[in-house]
């Protein structure tokens, strides 16, 4: 689908760059078109939630949506509304009317009943997209920056992908069917909106109940998903032209076809499959959504991750669908920025800083997006307009421009426009650049981390979770040079940011008790070392589930400590434990998994058990020549321990 059809080209001063301009895209049809030939499917989808998931606020509405503009949700579970406020900002309501309650509440994620505005057009688009997902076709720019849907709700086109030429034609012109698509594109395409899965699963925060909303991540997490072969997929349980099934017996129908024989151990009395292995959790007082993360439960606990896994093979996870057409994908929503900054350049001026500003948003959408090339002429303009204009936002503008060139292998330039960043006023911006120059130039980057810190310090202030980022990348620049006194009193102080902070990030925690216990475990403070790295055993396993990049590093330096200190059997539980999580993320054929392998292999053989050591140390060397290289250092590693005498 080509979205760009022509450029425009703005003088900035002497320069003159082009940057490309969108124009709607026509290849939709419209759900009229579709139901002409497909009039069952087309009358079964009308009544269906995601059909009516987008309309224009009615003056009954309760509460809010007397005075707003859109009501986003089909009454379901519950309606939210939103209104533009401004040419440049959109409010979502803080009330919300909830089906469950039959009554007004603060909309998910308010505090309280205030409205919360966006930019329309920030970066992250974070109200766009909500359009974007609830309305089918291109998104539009209209008078006074007004959003325009090509169609409310869900239709036809948001799953088969553009119409027009298979209308036209009379259906010879082939279509997208999500029936014809794998398992895997399937849970991409429903993703696009019910949010994807990463490749290794591993950016939630899997206690958070509110996750449990995005369908697709969690189906990914199931074994039942990961190990069926693409025979279960989200078009296993739910029809797409028709509204979801309430009858419990239709769920466990499917079940069985997969899992015909179970026997449980314990008595269920007439639960279902579903209410057991798909429990209902509550995302907030008023909703509830049901857990897509197929497993075993423990009833009294949180229902947010399984208690255990059932099967220890589990396939590891799949790259992102590809050949598939994502309409609601964010890249989509490229010309509407584009739109908006012709607007901004015909009614400001091509010089003016609303129409910087609109270029910069443009180009750090692109950036985001993994588009550098295409962000880079946008970037660059509003870079040339702030200088031209002394502009504060120039700071924010050389930042931007560098980290796009940084993407593109552009060191040098990158480096020079991120030192001259650092320079600038916004002490936030100079803090990132220094941080940036840091891992740009190994060779000072000690001296950067250092002005990071103070110019972070000065923006933030020094309990800042910001702080504890910069003060935990600081410590390992100086452990890589093995200046271990001078890099644990960073850590330690990190650590007490971090537990004094009132929603302190997760990963950034974990990362730091495991830089901590691998610290003094390299000190001989095996306890004290146990100890930390215990506590980031117990944080991942709540916060990222039974397999993550981070619980499999805790488990590993935990068996370490445990190792020295002659604990040999939970050592090489740990071990075992690691090898599973990496074979579950990597794959078991990876050098990730084969680390463990060999850490098993060689505390196998101290223990005595010789055969069984030299089985596993052959079986890391295998996956090291295979993935690294028969010379790799860790390769060379492996058979130094095969060749070297048994104890």
């Amino acid at each position: 689908m080509t979205l760009i059809r022509y450029l425009a080209v703005v003088a900035v001063g002497a320069a003159t760059v082009p940057i490309a301009v969108a124009e709607a895209p026509s290849e939709y049809a419209g759900s009229a078109a579709c139901g002409k030939c497909h009039a069952v499917q087309f009358a079964l989808h009308a009544k269906t939630p995601h059909s009516q998931a987008l309309r224009k606020a009615r003056a009954t509405d309760r509460g809010p949506g007397s005075r707003a503009q859109w009501a986003f949700g089909a009454g379901v579970k519950a309606i939210t509304w939103v209104s533009q406020t401004g040419q440049e900002t959109i409010a979502e309501h803080g009330l919300t009317y909830y089906t469950s309650t039959k009554s007004l509440a603060p909309t998910p994620g308010h505090r309280n009943s205030e409205d919360i505005v966006y930019r329309t057009f920030d970066p992250i688009a974070t109200a766009l997209r909500c359009f974007r997902c609830h309305s089918t076709g291109p998104l539009t720019v209209s008078t006074g920056f007004q959003i325009q849907p090509a169609e409310l709700g869900v239709q036809c086109e948001a799953c088969h992908g553009p119409g027009r030429e298979h209308a036209q034609s009379g259906g010879a012109s082939p279509i997208q069917n999500p029936r014809r698509l794998t398992a895997l594109q399937v849970n991409s395409l429903c993703g696009s909106c019910h949010r994807q899965a990463s490749d290794l699963d591993d950016e939630r925060d899997w206690s958070n109940a509110w996750n449990v909303r995005h369908q697709p991540t969690y189906l990914h997490r199931a074994a039942c998903f990961r190990n069926s072969n693409g025979a279960l997929s989200c078009n296993t349980c739910h029809e797409a032209h028709q509204p979801a099934k309430k009858q419990a017996s239709y769920y466990d129908a499917r079940c069985n076809s997969c899992h015909p024989k179970i026997t449980h151990k314990t008595a269920i009395a007439a639960r279902s499959c579903s209410g057991c292995h798909m429990p209902k959790v509550a995302a907030n007082a008023n909703l509830k959504f049901t857990n897509h993360w197929i497993g075993i439960y423990d009833p009294s606990g949180k229902q947010l991750i399984p208690s255990k896994r059932i099967v220890r093979d589990l396939q590891p996870s799949s790259a992102k669908a590809a050949d598939v057409i994502e309409a609601a994908d964010p890249s989509t929503l490229a010309p509407v920025y584009a739109m908006a900054v012709a607007a901004h350049e015909r009614e400001s001026g091509p010089e003016s800083p609303k129409a910087a500003r609109s270029l910069s948003d443009y180009g750090l959408f692109l950036l985001q997006l993994g588009a550098f090339g295409k962000a880079e002429p946008s970037l660059r303009r509003a870079l040339l307009i702030a200088e031209h204009n002394g502009d504060a936002a120039a700071d924010a503008a050389r930042e931007a421009l560098a980290l796009c060139l940084e993407a593109q292998g552009k060191r040098d330039e990158a480096l020079e426009l991120f030192q001259r960043a650092a320079k600038g006023h916004d002490g936030r911006v100079a803090s990132r650049s220094f941080a940036k120059m840091a891992e740009l130039d190994p060779d000072n980057a000690e001296s950067y981390y250092r002005s990071a810190l103070s110019a972070e310090e000065r923006a933030s202030g020094r309990e800042s979770p910001r702080v504890a980022v910069l003060l935990h990348a600081y410590s390992l620049q100086l452990r890589a040079r093995n200046a271990d006194d001078e890099a644990e009193p960073l850590i330690r102080r990190a650590l007490s940011i971090q537990q004094a902070t009132e929603k302190p990030d997760a990963r950034v925690t974990v990362g730091l008790l495991n830089t901590l216990g691998n610290l003094l475990e390299g000190r001989r403070n095996f306890d004290e070392a146990e100890k930390f790295l215990r506590s980031a055993l117990a944080l991942s396993e709540e916060k990222f589930g039974p397999e993550s990049p981070e619980l499999a590093t805790s488990c590993t330096y935990l068996a370490d400590v445990l190792w020295n200190k002659k604990n040999l059997r939970e050592a090489g539980q740990l071990f075992r434990r690691a090898i599973t999580v990496n074979a579950a993320v990597y794959g078991p054929e990876r050098p990730e998994t084969a680390a463990d392998i060999a850490n098993l292999g060689m505390l196998m053989n101290e223990a005595g058990q010789t055969a069984a050591g030299e089985a596993l140390l052959r079986q890391a060397l295998a996956i090291y020549e295979n993935t690294l290289g028969p010379q790799s250092s860790e390769a060379r590693f492996v058979r130094e321990r095969l060749s070297a005498p048994m104890r």
